[in-house]
């Protein structure tokens, strides 16, 4: 790069020439179009890869265990989150979360089962 020398009043800095400062905006400028498709990209195929294919999704149990799995890792982060709040001295609002969670998690995991008996019992 080629830099300007600017001494002025015994005070020296270094500065770009015009035209650098333009191809580096037009640089930057390219770099965040490129980002924003790249997430734009990212954002829009993330859900089709976490869902199995169209061969493969003949059955509910396919799609339930996916499911399952995106849930577990929900179940994680706010498992974390309430370890968080606990170490925070929210202890309420915590055990409120783990409480909660939990509930959840046991109800989503045997949604199936549930469903079996309710069918057995009608």
């Amino acid at each position: 790069m080629n830099y300007a020398l600017n001494l002025k009043e015994n005070y020296s800095t270094l500065q770009r020439t015009k035209a650098e400062s333009i191809s580096n905006e037009c640089a930057v400028d390219k770099a965040k179009k490129c980002t924003s498709a790249l997430a734009k990209t990212v954002a829009l195929a993330t859900p089709f890869a976490l869902t199995p294919s169209i061969v493969s999704a003949d059955t509910f149990g396919d799609i339930h265990q996916t499911v399952m799995t995106i849930f577990d890792g929900g179940v994680v982060l706010v498992i974390i989150f309430a370890g968080a709040s606990w170490a925070l001295g929210h202890r309420s609002k915590a055990i409120e979360l783990l409480i909660g969670v939990c509930c959840g998690y046991l109800l989503a995991r045997h949604a199936i089962d549930i469903r079996d008996y309710l069918k057995s019992i009608g």
